[in-house]
Order: structure tokens, then C-alpha cells, then sequence
């Protein structure tokens, strides 16, 4: 007669039958216990069940599947009454302490005072888990029994400015996506005393604790120094200040404080030329025949006529009427009104306000005539990545030849040394032709007048063949520049005339039919027109 005892709500079912004894132990859940080794062997005892081969009834309290098995008796040199042995892994940083163990000896399983006092015999102390102990005892699986506190790592040291440099050089954003190009934010002011940048310095971090009760230590956050620059100093060690009145410049590695120059009329024969070590802004023109230069900013409320200027940024609100000799050079960038027969070159971007009258613009990155009229017309427009205007060319039909994909700056510099490069080597030739001839010749025969030819020759010989291969060695790597130079794009968010010759990285297209809404773009080796 079958007989069951037991059931899920007590962890294990034993079933009675005729051809022997079977036993379901269940997995842990919400309604379902764990049930150790040694309490399920009193449950069998209380059953009337006899001995059985405690090392099955050891794996099937481990494995706790939920499978109904036969249970088998005692197992002929089996080792009875033998406690299964167990070792204690800890793991290399000494952070955890591991139970692991073997089944393949032994009938009864080890107690939680016989792991307790194996960690004590490692030396484990610290980040004990008794309850994984006992739960590990009774199912003799593999545990953690024990865990040390990982450190906290140390922040780094923080770095803020207290001033924005973002919309330097750039015009003020206005409602629904205009801009106002008289409000260009060339200068960022400051005073003596005022604070420009605050260090947050570094934390040490949170020492943690192994599981033989050491101390771990943190790493600590990387420090940063105050990018101290000119004419300013650390203050409090955390406070990096400005020490004069002045503008603030910022070029990523060093904040700096630039002398500041007001001069509240035009430069003119009242002012002579200026050349100035710091920022300069200057209230009316810069008549033609002058020069302005600044190793700072440059920001003129008036117009540029046929005068030279040169700075770190440039903004002219009035705009530039160059009758063919004015200049305009910027380190960095250009924003202007207009611009008229006049030369312009930026190692960044150009921006133009209004119009573009027959003159030559370089950009390294970008030239953008998008402001009232946005009008590019006649001259020649480079810049290394894009052109952007409402209209190019006219209705006249005016040759404009626009040009990107190539850094124009770096095309000139090119063109310029080749050409000296070129001079050079035909000087170097021109020595060595003369040498060959004057060697022909015994030296005991040489008037005076040749001897010194000779000893001149001899001399520049070298150096100029110095120069000549240091020119050559600079060429070779500006063609590697120019080569690796991205395609650029030609846009117009109007219209593109007939008479636009634009050159895309090399390759040429002349407009021949006016073009709306379009952006010139090369695919495959050949430019394309494209719909804005």
C-alpha cells in the first residue's frame, strides 16, 4: 500500500511504495523551504525509512529539482559517518572567500561551525555571510561566504571657468533663429580681482576592507592644476584671478588676461599705425594708408578703408571698402559687415553680414555671407570645407570663382614656398654649375677675382643646399595635408548664376543655367547639384 509524507509546503515529498522508497526534493520558492541534509534523514527516520546512501540523498538535496528518485541503500565501502570535505578559495585580491565541495567523499554533511571555524583557520574575519553559510551547509552547493568592501575611487579634480567663451567672435542669437551682427561678443572683460576659474580638488576616495580585515586602499582622483596664464595668479589654491583689468583669452591650455586698448577715435594721422601686445577696440575707422596689428582681438565700430589688419579675431561692424589694398588677417576668425574690393584671410571662418564685392576671401573652415543681402559677387571665395551665401554671383552674370575642399591658407603657403623652393634650387644649381666649372680649372691659375668666386661658392654652397632640402621636406608634407583634405560644399539658399566657377577639391564646374535652393557637392569624383 503506498503512503506519502511530505509534500512542497515542507521542501521534500517521500512516497512508500511496494518496490521501494522515492523522494522528491523541491526547489526553494516563495512557498517552498529549503531543507538541510540532516533534517531530511530524520524525516526519513521518523518515516521508518532505513539506511540509505546518504551521498545520493546528499546530491539530491543539492541538486532540489523537483524529480521523484529511488532511493538506493547504503553503498558497500562507502565511507560511513564521514564528514564531505570542503575547501576555502580566496580569490587572488582577497576580497572574497569562497566554499567549494567534494561530493565524491563522504556521507554527512560538514556543519556551518565546521566552515565558520575554516575561515577562522584562513584567517577570513571580515564580511562573513552566516546565512550563506548555513543555506550552503545544507544544500552542499558552492558559496560565497564571504565578502570584503570594495574602495571607493577618489573623484578627479574639477576645473571651472567663470566666464563663457562659446559665443566669443560669434553674433548675438536673437528671436526666431535671426542673428545680430552687431553684437558680436568679441571681448570678455574682466577686472583685478575678479575670479576667473575655481578648482574643485581631488578626493582621496573610501578605503575598503578584505576578508582578512585589511585595509584597501582607494585610488585617488587625479589632481589638475589652475591653467594659469599672463596676468593672472592662485589665490587661496584654489582660485586662479585676474590681475589686472583687461580681456580674457582662453586657448584651451592657459587663461590669460590681454591688455585691453580703447581708442575712441579713428586711426589716423592723430594715432599713426598701431601695433599693440594685447586686444584692441577701437570706436571709428582705420583710414586707408594705416595699419592695425594685435596679438589679442581686434573690434572696430567703424569701416576699414585701404588699410591693413591684423589680429587674433577681427570684427568691423562697418564693414571694409579696400579699393584693392586693404587687408584683413585673422588668426582665428573675421566677422564683418561687407566687404569690397579688399582681401580677407581667416585660419578659421568668415562671416559677412550684407555683401561680397569683387574680392579675394580665404577661410581655413568656412565662409559664411548669410546676413541681410548674403551676396557673393566677382573675386574669388576659398575656404577648406564650406561656402555659404544666399546668392552667388549676379544676374550679369559676373565671373565668381569659388573654391573649397582645400584649406586656401595651406594652398598658399604651398604655392608661396614652392615658388621659393623653386628659386632655391635653381640658385643651387647655379652654384654647383659654377663650382664644376672654377674646379676645371688648376687653382694656381685662378686670377684672384676667381679665387674669391671660388671661396664664395664653396661657401654658400651648403647651407643652400640645407635650405633647399629643409623647403622640400615641408612641401612633401603640406601635399600630404592637402591630399587628405575632406570634399567641401557650395551652397546658395536663393540662387547660383551663370558666370559661378566652383572647384570642389580640385574638380571644376562652371554654372551655366541659374540655380535654386542648391548645394554643389562632389559624389564619385564629379560635382553635383543637390536641392537645399
Amino acid at each position: 500500500m503506498e503512503r506519502t509524507i511530505g509534500g512542497k509546503s515542507e521542501g521534500f515529498q517521500l512516497v512508500i511504495r511496494a518496490d521501494g522508497n522515492y523522494l522528491t526534493v523541491y526547489p526553494e520558492g516563495e512557498d517552498t523551504p529549503a531543507i538541510a541534509l540532516e533534517t531530511l534523514r530524520d524525516k526519513l527516520k521518523e518515516a521508518g525509512v532505513g539506511e540509505v546512501d546518504v551521498l545520493q540523498l546528499a546530491l539530491l538535496v543539492r541538486a532540489a529539482d523537483g524529480t521523484e528518485t529511488k532511493l538506493l541503500p547504503p553503498q558497500e565501502g562507502g565511507e560511513e559517518n564521514a564528514v564531505i570535505p570542503f575547501a576555502i578559495e580566496i580569490s587572488r585580491d582577497a576580497m572574497t572567500a569562497a566554499v567549494r565541495f567534494d561530493d565524491k567523499k563522504g556521507n554527512l554533511p560538514p556543519s556551518a561551525s565546521d566552515v565558520l571555524d575554516a575561515l577562522a583557520a584562513k584567517k577570513v574575519v571580515y564580511g562573513i555571510d552566516r546565512t550563506a553559510v548555513a543555506r550552503g551547509v545544507a544544500r552542499l552547493t558552492p558559496f560565497m561566504a564571504a565578502r570584503g568592501t570594495e574602495p571607493v575611487a577618489g573623484t578627479d579634480a574639477s576645473i571651472e571657468k567663470k566666464f563663457d567663451m562659446g559665443t566669443k567672435g560669434r553674433p548675438a542669437a536673437r528671436a526666431f533663429d535671426r542673428v545680430d551682427y552687431k553684437d558680436m561678443n568679441i571681448f570678455i572683460r574682466a577686472q583685478i580681482g575678479d575670479v576667473l576659474a575655481v578648482r574643485t580638488p581631488e578626493t582621496p576616495g573610501v578605503p575598503g576592507t578584505n576578508v582578512f580585515g585589511e585595509e584597501v586602499p582607494p585610488k585617488p582622483g587625479k589632481p589638475a592644476a589652475l591653467p594659469q596664464g599672463k596676468n593672472t595668479k592662485v589665490v587661496n589654491e584654489h582660485e586662479l584671478v585676474s590681475v589686472i583689468d583687461g580681456q580674457v583669452v582662453d586657448d584651451g591650455k592657459k587663461i590669460s588676461v590681454d591688455p585691453h586698448l580703447l581708442i575712441d577715435t579713428s586711426v589716423d594721422v592723430g594715432t599713426g599705425n598701431i601695433d599693440f601686445a594685447g586686444s584692441i577696440e577701437i570706436q571709428g575707422d582705420v583710414e586707408s594708408g594705416f595699419s592695425v596689428k594685435a596679438a589679442g582681438d581686434i573690434e572696430i565700430k567703424g569701416v576699414v578703408g585701404g588699410a591693413e589688419v591684423e589680429g587674433r579675431n577681427v570684427i568691423v561692424h562697418g564693414g571694409i571698402r579696400g579699393m584693392n589694398t586693404g587687408k584683413i588677417r585673422a588668426r582665428e576668425d573675421v566677422s564683418i559687415s561687407f566687404v569690397e574690393n579688399a582681401n580677407i584671410e581667416a585660419g578659421r571662418d568668415i562671416m559677412v553680414n550684407d555683401v561680397v564685392l569683387h574680392s579675394e576671401m580665404r577661410a581655413g573652415h568656412h565662409v559664411i555671407v548669410e546676413g541681410r543681402r548674403g551676396i557673393i559677387t566677382g573675386g574669388s571665395v576659398s575656404a577648406g570645407e564650406s561656402i555659404r551665401a544666399k546668392v552667388l554671383g549676379n544676374n550679369f552674370y559676373v565671373q565668381t570663382n569659388l573654391n573649397v575642399g582645400i584649406d586656401p591658407n595651406l594652398k598658399h603657403r604651398y604655392d608661396t614656398l614652392l615658388n621659393e623652393c623653386q628659386t632655391a634650387e635653381r640658385q643651387l644649381t647655379e652654384v654647383r654649375l659654377s663650382l664644376e666649372t672654377l674646379k676645371k680649372i688648376p687653382l694656381t691659375s685662378l686670377p684672384e677675382r676667381r679665387r674669391e668666386q671660388l671661396a664664395e661658392l664653396t661657401r654658400i654652397q651648403y647651407p643652400l643646399a640645407a635650405k633647399v632640402k629643409g623647403m622640400q621636406e615641408e612641401l612633401a608634407q603640406m601635399r600630404t595635408e592637402l591630399d587628405e583634405m575632406k570634399n567641401g560644399t557650395i551652397s546658395a539658399s536663393d540662387t547660383i548664376f551663370p558666370g559661378v566657377n566652383a572647384a570642389i577639391n580640385g574638380v571644376k564646374k562652371t554654372v551655366e543655367e541659374e540655380l535654386r535652393h542648391s548645394k554643389l557637392r562632389m559624389v564619385d569624383g564629379e560635382i553635383l547639384v543637390g536641392i537645399l
